[in-house]
Order: structure tokens, then sequence, then C-alpha cells
């Protein structure tokens, strides 16, 4: 039986703060891209556009699972997508205005906020390599995969969602939020990668709120020791070191995936 590896990107492949892709990190997936029993995937919040931060390993993976599960790369094909509605994206738009809110609009290649201010560029500091213009417009002419909110307070942003209920909110490590469709997450597009392959062994990696889905699915997950999600660590089969400490390579081998 073949085993799928699915990475998270921000923080768990791609050190944010440090802009670099650690050094083990990538002596880990070019061994694993070798073994032809191991099939590699990615699984992020981030567009296909915004991958260019990792772009000297992209050829390593065979699915890409982006925008956190709406769209599911086979290769460069999509091979699934879910684009939020536009009467959905206009019922947000009406209420973050109510509240003050702006709105961040992602599409597979751009991303767009409905006006820019301080709360925006706090978010977009958290997120190496993504810069949206401003186009509140940017719905009538692209499919919108998910929504942004930008806040420093967190609790700001968990009261509004309670007014959207049809979209369900994974916070950042800082600054902001992404809002999607409730069955929408990296399970689900891990699912619609899974689907064009034979029985899989899954094997998933992530550090942040939005993976705590497909952990809970994986037959072995891991969580990194640097997430600040307590639920996703309790999911885990295994903890693997800090993304600053660049030891996953040792980690995998350690126990014996490598």
């Amino acid at each position: 039986m073949k085993t799928l590896i699915i990475f998270d990107v921000d923080n768990t492949l791609y050190n944010n703060s440090l802009g670099a892709i650690p050094s083990q990190t990538e002596k880990l997936l070019k061994e694993l891209f070798q073994n032809q029993e191991i099939i590699l995937g990615l699984a992020t919040g981030r567009g296909l556009k915004k991958l260019e931060i990792i772009q000297d390993i992209l050829p390593l993976f065979t699915y890409k699972i982006l925008i956190n599960g709406a769209v599911v790369l086979k290769k460069d094909e999509i091979i699934y997508e879910e684009p939020i509605k536009t009467q959905d994206i206009l019922e947000v738009l009406d209420i973050t205005a109510q509240y003050a809110f702006n709105l961040g609009m992602v599409g597979i290649n751009d991303e767009a906020v409905n006006y820019w201010d301080d709360r925006v560029s706090y978010g977009m500091k958290a997120l190496r390599g993504i810069f949206p213009k401003v186009d509140p417009d940017f719905y009538l002419s692209n499919h919108v995969y998910q929504l942004w909110m930008f806040s420093e307070k967190e609790e700001d942003l968990l009261k509004i969602a309670t007014k959207i209920d049809k979209f369900r909110v994974y916070p950042w490590h800082k600054g902001g939020a992404d809002f999607v469709y409730p069955h929408i997450n990296k399970a689900f597009g891990i699912q619609k990668a899974m689907a064009h392959e034979g029985p899989l062994r899954l094997i998933c990696v992530g550090d942040g709120a939005n993976d705590i889905q497909m952990i809970e699915m994986a037959d072995i997950g891991i969580a990194m020791d640097n997430t600040r999600f307590n639920e996703l660590k309790e999911k885990a089969d295994h903890i693997a070191p800090h993304i600053k400490e660049d030891q996953l390579y040792e980690f995998f081998k350690s126990i014996h995936l490598v």
C-alpha cells in the first residue's frame, strides 16, 4: 500500500519568521520524493500563486490542496473546486460594513481587500509573500474560494463569526482569520485527492487550527510543536520539533518514516 504524506505550508514547511524552508525539511522532502511508495501533497490556506515562497520544492508535490480545501490540484490540473456563491459574499459584505470590518477575498491566483487599513497591514505581516490589492468588486470578475477578516484581537473575529453562520472561522497565528463554508476544510480536500488513488496510508503534518481535521483523519497525525492550538496536539499521534529547531528529517527518521 502506498503512503500519501500531506504537509501544511506556513510554519510547517516554511518558516515564516525567517522567510525560508528549513534545510532538514528540504532534505526530508527530496528523500521522500525518491521513494516510489510515497506520494507527496501539500494542504494550505494559500492560493496557487502565493506558493511562490516554496517554488523550489513545489515540483515534489503530486497534490496541492489549496485555499483550505476549496481547490484541489493533481499536478497542474484542477480536479475539484468550490467557489463561494456571490449572494453569500454580498451578505458578508453587508454584515462587515455594519461592524466596520474590512474583508479579504481569496482567488486561486490573486487576493483583494475591499479597503486597506492598519488591521490589514498587521495581518499581512504574518503571511510573507501575500500582498492583496484593493478591489471591492473583486468577486465580480473572480471566483472567490475563501474570505479573510482582520483584527489584532481574536475575540473580535470570533464575535463577528457568530453573525456569519454560513461560514466557519479559522484564526491565523495572529492578525486575522479565514472564513470558509463549514464543509470545506483540508481534510475534505484530501478526501477529493485520495479518490484519485487506490488504497493509501495517510500521514498529515501541520501546525494550525485549519489542520485539526486532517490530523484527526490521518492514519498518522503529526503536529508541529510550534502550534498554539492545544486541540491539534491532542489529536496528533506525534509532536514534531518546533520549526525553528530545523529537525524534521531527524524526527521522521526517529519514528521510522524515512
